[in-house]
């Protein structure tokens, strides 16, 4: 540990003396590095949320047409523009259940998930104790309050997290008004009801909700 302080002192102490001179702006190139640097060690340990742009419900038009790979692939192009303070958390996984993984049950294929650790939002506002408790218990904060998403989001489950192939836009193959989608709702904390408070038709624009973070050893 005191290593790890002796590491880090250097950045830190720059970092003071740029933002006390005021020019740690956007252009400060110098500075967002040493930003980056100090935010790998200091940010708040936790599984980050946050929203992809919004999509028409054929969310399985990606990569190899089938929707949990797609669904992967949208949160991994819009991970860079997320303002999470984490920037340590790499990994990604989409909060949308599919046919075959469902969202109250990711590290069925995401095995090196955390799942004890708090949920939170970008800029580190707790939004759950941890994965485990996500959908059983209410929301300490709604996502909006969290920074995340500020409106609705395609869910394709019902309220447990679970999914519901009867609103899934036909397994994220469809974008008309033929189908209908589950989509959640970024104002509402009750249990049961913030992941899956109603559904839209599959033409309707809607972001979804994706997860970073640090992976866990897995496999002994």
């Amino acid at each position: 540990m005191f290593q790890r302080v002796l590491l880090i002192l250097p950045f830190l102490l720059f970092t003071q003396a740029c933002m006390s001179e005021k020019t740690c702006s956007d252009q400060d190139r110098t500075c967002s590095v040493q930003a980056n640097i100090l935010s790998f060690f200091t940010a708040p340990e936790g599984v980050y949320v946050y929203s992809s742009s919004a999509r028409t419900g054929n969310l399985a038009v990606l990569g190899s047409g089938t929707l949990d790979p797609s669904l992967h692939t949208i949160c991994s192009q819009d991970r860079p523009f997320a303002p999470i303070i984490d920037i340590g958390c790499s990994s990604v996984a989409p909060l949308v259940s599919s046919a075959t993984v469902s969202a109250n049950s990711l590290t069925s294929l995401y095995a090196d998930i955390p799942t004890t650790i708090p949920v939170r939002g970008p800029s580190g506002t707790i939004i759950s104790d941890g994965l485990t408790s996500l959908f059983g218990v209410d929301l300490k904060t709604t996502l909006a309050n969290a920074g995340i998403s500020n409106g609705s989001f395609w869910s394709f489950s019902d309220g447990e997290g679970s999914s519901a192939p009867s609103v899934s836009c036909n397994s994220g193959d469809d974008y008309t008004d033929a189908y209908t989608g589950a989509i959640g709702n970024s104002i509402l904390t009750t249990a049961l009801s913030w992941f899956a408070s109603t559904s839209d038709y599959c033409n309707s624009l809607h972001p979804i909700l994706c997860i970073c973070y640090r992976p866990v050893a897995t496999g002994g």
